[in-house]
């Protein structure tokens, strides 16, 4: 079983691998805005497309992978395909790579063919969850780190505003004034800017609350899309709305630390409080264990020969009272000798 186990364990850290490089080399930098440089090649080239549709996939499945796709920085054409042909092709190749090993290293009816039939099933299952959660993870940190450097980003087009720079212009001073801090809002500005100058600033911004999909970026896509229409001054709105964000990022954080005493519950319970009792009883138990023990040895307190021969042997006859005790009857009287019997 140990060829087995080191040929599973070497294949899943090879497949982890490559996801992993997947998705930090396959996400879209800020300098890629500018420079205009194509996009990442299919990665397994030709074949891409079909490895990509080897394994059958729901419409609501493909929306959700596209949208995590988007939050995680993977705005290429090719995105969606380079991930389910990965996907697909570490799926098959695990289970071809189980099928090989048992063929190659067990005999029809051992028992070790069915031990790793079911590894390697547990294997497969993990290949093909494990990558969605990758994402899904990538993702999520993507989208707050993005809604953390929010407040600031609009502290900044505030700022510009005010000093009478137009929205747009101010949106892409913030974007290069921001690269350094935040990287990932940076790009997004950026590509806000791009979009702007090909169609308007409300498309773009609605492109961009599409992308990221979080309640804060929407209230600023309503917020200029008000702004557009209606005409108003759009630095009180955003002076008002980081304030409003900050507000309840630490509202959240109370929240959050209510809850963590809650959360603390349960390891408490299950891991610390045996550990406490284990440490004040402990002692207590092993002493009274080494009590009961040397006390039934012979010549102790609690051995056979110091047991009451009272409590040892049951009483055969009535107790005889005591003379003079309270509440003992009184005896009767001898009887003289010659002296006639009672009838």
């Amino acid at each position: 079983m140990l060829i087995p186990t080191l040929i599973f364990v070497v294949t899943s850290s090879l497949c982890f691998g490559i996801l992993w490089l997947f998705m930090r080399s396959g996400r879209n930098q800020e300098g890629d805005v500018p420079a205009g440089r194509p996009g990442r090649v299919l990665m397994f080239g030709p074949f891409t497309p079909a490895l990509a549709a080897m394994l059958p996939l729901r419409a609501s499945t493909r929306e959700q992978y596209a949208k995590f796709l988007r939050q995680a920085g993977h705005y290429q054409s090719q995105a969606m395909a380079n991930f389910l042909s990965l996907r697909n092709v570490l799926v098959v190749g695990t289970g071809l790579l189980v099928a090989a090993v048992i063929v190659a290293l067990t005999e029809p009816g051992d028992a070790a063919m069915y031990q790793i039939a079911i590894g390697g099933l547990i294997v497969v299952i993990l290949m093909f969850a494990l990558p969605r959660l990758v994402l899904e993870t990538m993702a999520k940190n993507r989208t707050n780190r993005i809604e953390e450097s929010l407040p600031d980003a609009m502290d900044m087009v505030t700022m510009c505003t005010s000093a009478g720079l137009p929205l747009q212009h101010a949106i892409g001073r913030v974007s290069e004034e921001m690269q350094p801090s935040h990287p990932d809002l940076a790009y997004e500005l950026r590509l806000v800017g791009r979009q702007a100058e090909a169609a308007s600033l409300n498309a773009a911004i609605q492109q961009f609350a599409k992308r990221l999909d979080i309640p804060e970026v929407h209230s600023v896509a309503a917020m200029v899309w008000q702004a557009e229409h209606q005409g108003a001054s759009v630095a009180g709105a955003f002076h008002a709305f980081a304030d409003q964000v900050r507000l309840s990022r630490r509202q959240r954080a109370e929240e959050a630390g209510n809850k963590a005493s809650f959360k603390m519950l349960f390891p408490l319970v299950f891991c610390l409080v045996p550990a406490v009792y284990l440490m004040l009883l402990g002692p207590a138990a092993m002493d009274m264990r080494e009590f009961f023990r040397r006390e039934r040895q012979p010549g102790g307190a609690l051995s056979r020969e110091h047991v009451p021969a009272l409590l040892a042997t049951p009483a055969t006859g009535p107790i005889p009272a005591v003379p003079g005790a309270r509440g003992a009857a009184p005896s009767a009287p001898a009887a003289r000798p010659g002296a006639p019997a009672n009838p």
